[in-house]
């Protein structure tokens, strides 16, 4: 926990606290690494992307293809299946990497970056995720962490925003 707040949070001191899961769906900050590491091998291993919004942190764990959402006022955790039926073409087969928040329009963005899905998925602020890119596997990029520097763009045939 840093001691200062902005920019330069991390720079002016503070705390190494880790995650810990603790029975009723409630967690705990801990100074105890072995706590936390413990905590982390059983309910979240191999955790990616970050995002927070609305006193809610929101993470991901590849293994288990979960979004687990903490709400920092009151301390309790629910997780969602990200490997789910989504609308749409296809499910987020792949681990979640990235995820990104857009605070305007409500939706929660999951990527895959490598492996057989380069996908991209959104989850609105119901719950009802979707899928937004598919990459096909065998394609160009297939299988690729997308290291080739190709930047894609995404546009809808009718020439309207993506919402």
């Amino acid at each position: 926990m840093a001691d200062g707040n902005g920019w330069d949070a991390l720079h002016v001191g503070g705390r190494t606290t880790y995650l810990e899961f603790l029975g009723g769906n409630k967690f705990r900050w801990t100074s105890s690494i072995s706590a936390g590491m413990n905590s982390a091998s059983t309910h979240y291993p191999h955790t990616e992307g970050i995002a927070y919004h609305n006193s809610t942190l929101y993470f991901v764990s590849k293994v288990l293809k979960r979004m687990f959402n903490l709400n920092l006022d009151d301390m309790t955790h629910t997780f969602e299946n990200t490997g789910s039926k989504f609308d749409g073409q296809g499910s987020f087969i792949a681990q979640p990497d990235q995820i990104k928040f857009h605070d305007k329009r409500k939706f929660i963005y999951f990527t895959e970056d490598g492996g057989s899905g380069t996908d991209v998925h959104a989850r609105d602020s119901e719950g009802k995720y979707y899928t937004l890119f598919r990459g096909i596997p065998g394609g160009q990029y297939s299988g690729d962490y997308l290291d080739e520097g190709v930047l894609f763009e995404i546009t809808r045939e009718d020439g309207q925003m993506l919402n």
